[in-house]
């Protein structure tokens, strides 16, 4: 089984020739390869290339050579696939070896704590190599798929920031995403959904995880929570999947309820009013913002506190028992509001923090 094979197992790998079996046959049966061509109808040199591994047994010639030994076709048929398989594999060998390289920046020891499919506990770099090419779902390590294509260019102003992290967390969210169907993506459900998804914000985010997957699913969009993954620096990623799905991700960075809340809505944002083609990766502390992230910004902000109430709100005398009040009139967290004031500096980031909820 190729899962449980180690290096020194590959670099075993004995390949025998179907061919050989034909040999000893030919013995036992005193027969020599002249004889077998007369039988089988074909000429001595292709019995000769088939006994030396240089021709294949056909499946016409494999099941003449049922007639002559008594042995099943399907028998001489899977001697051939298991040799030519064998051979091809010989040659995966440094393949692999030449993909250890890649090993480098991919959090594979987080990845598999973490149970993720096919990354199961190993410090063998040639079966790291072959357990990660059955995630991304590649035949090599070096191959461009077109979600990573879309996600070369991403920047970070973090020194650690690794796009093969990025990536991994990435196709963990598609894996996740394909193990059950959905509808096709629907942006005007969407929207109405938006508003439903908008009524639970009086609420942590976490307890209510599988309402909102729930209201998303039936709009074509899958969402996915999964703890932030080192090196990644992400709060929550939308794109789609395919022109009938959509998937959104969100991680716990921040640690906050209402940066989750804010970070769905966010997300939600770009689905409804951006581009189909792009992939929309967010980190709310990186600073970059440009015209597409101040919209969903915009987007998620006025959807929890419409922009009116709260420039109204900040011009008061700000207490705690005025942010308790107005976030029961807007039937949201305290700390959403907080959080608010928070980001526009309108308070210090010591203040009111224990209106904020931590995950």
């Amino acid at each position: 089984c190729l899962s449980i094979m180690s290096r020194y197992d590959y670099d075993e790998l004995y390949v025998i020739a179907p061919g050989e079996t034909i040999k000893e046959l030919l013995e036992v049966n005193c027969m020599n390869q002249l004889d077998l061509a007369s039988k089988i109808g074909i000429n001595k040199k292709t019995v000769n290339e088939i006994i030396n591994g240089k021709a294949p047994i056909t499946t016409e010639t494999a099941l003449k050579l049922e007639y002559v030994f008594g042995l099943p076709a399907s028998f001489w048929n899977n001697l051939e696939s298991n040799y030519r398989i064998a051979q091809e594999r010989k040659k995966d060998i440094d393949l692999i070896k030449n993909e250890v390289i890649y090993l480098e920046n991919i959090p594979y020891l987080e990845m598999s704590k973490r149970k993720w499919d096919g990354i199961s506990a190993t410090k063998d770099p040639f079966l790291r190599v072959i357990n990660l090419r059955k995630f991304f779902g590649v035949a090599s390590l070096n191959f461009n798929t077109e979600l990573r294509k879309k996600i070369a260019c991403r920047k970070s102003s973090s020194e650690h920031f690794s796009l093969d992290a990025l990536y991994c967390y990435l196709r963990y969210g598609e894996i996740q995403s394909n193990k059950l169907e959905y509808p096709k993506f629907d942006v005007e459900k969407l929207k109405d959904n938006a508003k439903k998804i908008r009524k639970l914000t009086n609420k942590m985010f976490l307890p209510q995880l599988d309402e909102i997957r729930k209201l998303l699913s039936e709009c074509g969009v899958a969402l996915i929570f999964e703890p932030h993954l080192p090196n990644t620096y992400i709060n929550g990623v939308a794109y789609k999947i395919t022109p009938d799905k959509a998937i959104i991700m969100i991680s716990d960075k921040g640690k906050q309820d209402d940066i989750l809340w804010f970070t769905l809505f966010h997300e939600i944002a770009h689905l409804i009013k951006h581009s189909k083609k792009d992939v929309f990766i967010d980190n709310l502390e990186s600073g970059l913002v440009n015209d597409i992230e101040r919209d969903a910004d915009n987007y998620a902000k006025n959807i929890l506190i419409p922009d009116n109430d709260y420039c109204n709100f900040v011009n008061g005398v700000i207490t705690e028992k005025s942010i308790i009040d107005f976030s029961k009139t807007l039937n949201i967290l305290p700390g959403i509001l907080v959080g608010r004031l928070h980001k526009d500096k309108i308070i210090p980031w010591n203040r009111y923090n224990k209106l904020v909820n931590r995950i």
